[in-house]
Order: structure tokens, then C-alpha cells, then sequence
């Protein structure tokens, strides 16, 4: 029985320690990517229906998800089984389209709809945009799915990766479909992917085990290493390549088929990079992936899906003009961390739509003039951070003014609490932007090595009340009372802070905030 108790109360130990670093790594924003996506056996993945949920993107906004009962990123009433008398558009895309980092006031999919309802057109736009989807998986969707939501108008939205990934049967390791160069999707179902192995689903696992390149196909044309989907950026284009163009060239055959069979329009909106638009972007971008000038030309994904879809007869429309037009005119258009539209050019995107498909024959008259607000927003929400800053401080200033209203003024000492916690998420936010700017490999590095050294430092102060503390585990542990555990980890840990507050009067401000 002592055995038991004895193996309990490691067990609970492990367990404990474990769980407190894994909730830090997880507080300080390092826990695994959430997904919005689970498996589907005709499109690989699809959203799930009737869930929300919120994540943060690369520039420090939250950006919540909402699914309806048919898993579209829309309003609760659409669904295919309530279609209201409407010029039906179906929107096709990935995460471009999703709106992967904005709110859906500034989504350029919600944006033509409410003009062109305010024009008084009568139209519905039902956005299909999945996180991860190539041009493949966007017409299965409309072969799936299309005649039950009966489209007047197909808008597909693709964007330079699509060319690699048309030709991939799996997108990491998530099955796909994908279509011949003829237009035929290739045979047999998709088989649903294995479970995650643990280190992908946990932040100690993301820190200690997964690589920046975990799951990226990369191959080395010349001296730098490079992710395969950038292939169709070389104007040296490599051999790899060419069956993927081929098969993006067949989607489009059976995307036309389709459109055929239900009768609707197509229109083929390649989305371009911020490479393409902005010239400066384009040079930081060349000198961070170790391009020479000439050898790549963020063009030229563009280039090769308009002639794709041009040669399988559907009709184009190239917003470059447009959106260069935008960013000429001082908008900045996309995030900068973050490969994303933002606000700003969802809007431009919004307008250069609204513009280029004013003469689609199918398109219902406008019967009252409108306009897009001028006035755009300048984000996408509130930093992720600051209701964690100003909850913080409401709740830790007022405990402080009123436990310390005889020692100062209850009104300095919530200020002193805000200053504090100031210094501390400036620190908190400037290490993580600079493991950004450092890039994955050696952000990774950083990040790991900054753990250490903050453990390393708690030792250090500690000195020789390490062998106490280990010797009271141990005690109890020999004891067996693996139930008072967590009650002992909790104490020690607060004892073990507050030591190293009394030892260092740099440090101790950060430590006293915590409590």
C-alpha cells in the first residue's frame, strides 16, 4: 500500500510541475495553434458547425470565430436548407476569404454584400473560406455542396500556395482531394489522419520537440532553403512545379463543368501577396527569405492562375490594379507579421469586387446609389492584451489601495500597481516581438533559452533552500501523502517567489504584481 502512495504522490508531483509550466508557456501566448477545422471525408476539412471560439492573430488582435449550423463563417440564418428569394454568389476561398485576421465588419465578403444590398440588388453572398484550402478542395466544395445552395454567381478566390498544393495529396498531414490535369478528381476516399502525436497539442511539446519546419516541404534552390509553395515564385521555376500547374489547371476544368451543370457564372479572383503590391514590402521580403533580385517575381503565381482559368474559359478579374492604386495612396493593406488582407485592404479588395464586377451580365441592376464608408477602421478589435492589463490592474490596484491606505494615498498606490504591471507586459510584449522579428528557428531558441535562463535565475536565489525544499518533497513523497501534494507545490511555490522578491529589489516589483 506505502508502494502506491509512495508512486501517487510522484505521479501528482510530476503532474503538478508539468501543469504550472505548461499554463505559463500558455499565458505567455506560447500554447499550440487553435484550430478551427476537423476532419471531412469528401473536402479533407471543414469547418465545425455551431461552434465559436477566439484566437489571436500575428499583430496582437483577437479575432473571434463564429459558425453556424451549416459551419460557414456567417449569419446563423444561412443555411442551405432556408434559401431566401436572392441572387444567390457563392464565395470560394481559404483563409483570405475566411477573414483569418479580421472581424466580419471589415471581411470584404460582408462588405460587397451590405453594398450591394444597399444599392438594393437583392443579393446574398454565402462565405464558404476555409483555413488551409487550395483550389481542389474550393470546386469539391462546389461539386459537394453547390446544387443544394443553387448559385446565380461562383466567385473563387485563390492565392499563390494553391499552385503547389493543387498538386499535393495531403496539405501536411491532412488528406485533400485533387484533380487530374484533364479535370477528373482522382478516385477513393479520404482516409481520416491519425492523431496528433502529443507535442503538437501542447505548449511544452511546441517549446521542447516541434521545429519551426515541422510538416514544411522544403526544397534548396541554390543557397537558401525555402518552403516548396514558394516554388511557383521563381522565375527559374523548379521541376517540381510543373505537375502542380498542370493540376490547378484541371481544377479549373471541373470548376467550369460544375458551374455548367448549375447553371451559375464563375468569375476567378486571384488574390495577389503583399510582395505584389507594396515595393517595400517587397524588399524586406527578399532580404528576410535570402532572395537575390531577379530571381523570383511575386507576379507570377497571379499570372499563372488567370492564364488557368482563362483556358478553362471562365471568366477573370485582376484586382492588382486596383489594390496597387490603394497602396500608392499611402494604405497599407495587409498585416505586417501576419501575410493577411487588413482592415484596410479588405475595404480596398471590397471596392476593386464592387468595381470589376459592375458589368456581370447576371448581376442584378442597382435601383438606388451607394457607397462604401470612407471612413475605414484602423483595426481589426481591442490588442489581446489589454483587457488582461486593465482587469489586472482594477483588481490588484484596488486590493493594494485599500490593504495599504494607512501607508499611502489609496489613489498612488493603484497607480504604482498600473506602472508595474506596465513594465511587465512591455517586457512580456517586446521579448515576443522580438522572437518574431528574429524569425521561427532562432525566436525557438530564444523562447527556450529564456525559460532557462528565468529558472536558472529562481535557483540561483534560492541557493541552498533548493535542498530544503527537495527534501520536504521527498519527505512527503516517502510518506506517501500524495493527496497533500498539490497543497505543498502550491506553498513552496509561493514561499520559493517570495524569497527571491526579498533577495533581489529589481526583481521583486514583478514578483509582488503576481500576488
Amino acid at each position: 500500500m506505502k508502494f502506491i502512495n509512495v508512486a501517487l504522490a510522484l505521479l501528482v508531483s510530476l503532474a503538478i510541475g508539468l501543469g504550472v509550466f505548461e499554463g505559463g508557456l500558455r499565458l505567455l501566448g506560447l500554447g499550440p495553434p487553435v484550430t478551427l477545422n476537423a476532419f471531412d471525408a469528401d473536402l479533407g476539412w471543414s469547418k465545425t458547425p455551431s461552434t465559436t471560439l477566439r484566437r489571436g492573430n500575428a499583430e496582437g488582435f483577437e479575432v473571434e470565430f463564429t459558425f453556424n449550423a451549416a459551419g460557414l463563417r456567417d449569419d446563423a440564418g444561412v443555411t442551405a436548407g432556408a434559401l431566401p428569394d436572392a441572387y444567390r454568389v457563392i464565395a470560394l476561398g481559404d483563409s483570405f476569404t475566411l477573414g483569418f485576421s479580421v472581424k466580419r465588419d471589415d471581411l470584404f465578403v460582408d462588405l460587397l454584400e451590405g453594398w450591394w444590398n444597399a444599392e438594393g440588388r437583392g443579393v446574398q453572398i454565402v462565405n464558404t473560406g476555409t483555413e488551409g484550402y487550395s483550389t481542389d478542395q474550393e470546386v469539391a466544395w462546389l461539386e459537394t455542396h453547390g446544387a443544394a445552395w443553387d448559385p446565380d454567381l461562383v466567385l473563387l478566390f485563390t492565392y499563390e500556395n494553391d499552385l503547389f498544393w493543387n498538386g499535393q495529396s495531403h496539405y501536411t498531414d491532412l488528406p485533400k482531394p485533387r484533380y487530374t490535369a484533364a479535370g477528373t478528381r482522382e478516385p477513393g476516399a479520404l482516409q481520416a489522419p491519425p492523431a496528433r502525436p502529443w507535442h503538437q497539442s501542447t505548449a511544452i511539446g511546441n517549446l521542447l520537440i516541434s521545429g519551426p519546419d515541422e510538416g514544411v516541404e522544403l526544397f534548396q534552390p541554390g543557397t537558401v532553403r525555402l518552403p516548396k509553395e514558394m516554388g511557383a515564385l521563381l522565375t527559374d521555376r523548379p521541376d517540381f512545379m510543373e505537375e502542380p500547374i498542370a493540376r490547378t489547371g484541371g481544377a479549373m476544368l471541373a470548376l467550369a463543368r460544375q458551374a455548367q451543370a448549375l447553371d451559375a457564372r464563375v468569375v476567378v479572383v486571384p488574390i495577389p501577396s503583399h510582395s505584389a503590391i507594396d515595393s517595400g514590402y517587397h524588399d524586406k521580403f527578399q532580404a528576410r527569405m535570402g532572395l537575390a533580385a531577379g530571381t523570383w517575381d511575386p507576379d507570377q503565381p497571379v499570372d499563372l492562375m488567370l492564364d488557368a482559368a482563362r483556358a478553362a474559359g471562365l471568366d477573370v478579374l485582376d484586382v492588382r490594379p486596383a489594390l496597387e492604386s490603394a497602396a500608392a495612396g499611402g494604405d497599407d493593406l495587409y498585416f505586417q507579421k501576419d501575410w493577411h488582407l487588413n482592415p484596410l485592404g479588405n475595404r480596398a479588395l471590397a471596392r476593386a469586387l464592387h468595381e470589376g464586377l459592375k458589368d456581370c451580365p447576371t448581376l442584378p441592376a442597382a435601383t438606388t446609389k451607394a457607397q462604401l464608408p470612407e471612413t475605414a477602421p484602423t483595426g481589426s478589435g481591442l490588442p489581446g492584451w489589454l483587457p488582461w492589463y486593465a482587469g489586472l490592474w482594477l483588481a490588484l490596484g484596488t486590493l493594494f489601495a485599500h490593504v495599504y491606505s494607512k501607508v499611502e494615498k489609496p489613489l498612488a498606490g493603484f497607480f504604482k500597481v498600473g506602472l508595474m504591471l506596465a513594465v511587465v507586459f512591455g517586457l512580456v510584449l517586446g521579448a515576443t516581438k522580438l522572437v518574431s522579428i528574429l524569425g521561427p528557428e532562432v525566436g525557438r531558441i530564444v523562447t527556450l533559452g529564456a525559460v532557462v535562463l528565468i529558472l536558472g535565475f529562481v535557483g540561483y536565489k534560492l541557493g541552498n533552500r533548493l535542498g530544503t525544499i527537495a527534501e520536504l518533497l521527498k519527505a512527503f513523497i516517502g510518506r506517501g501523502h500524495w493527496y497533500l501534494m498539490p497543497l505543498v507545490t502550491v506553498l513552496l511555490t509561493v514561499g520559493s517567489l517570495l524569497v527571491v522578491a526579498a533577495s533581489s529589489p529589481l526583481v521583486a516589483p514583478f514578483i509582488y504584481t503576481l500576488f
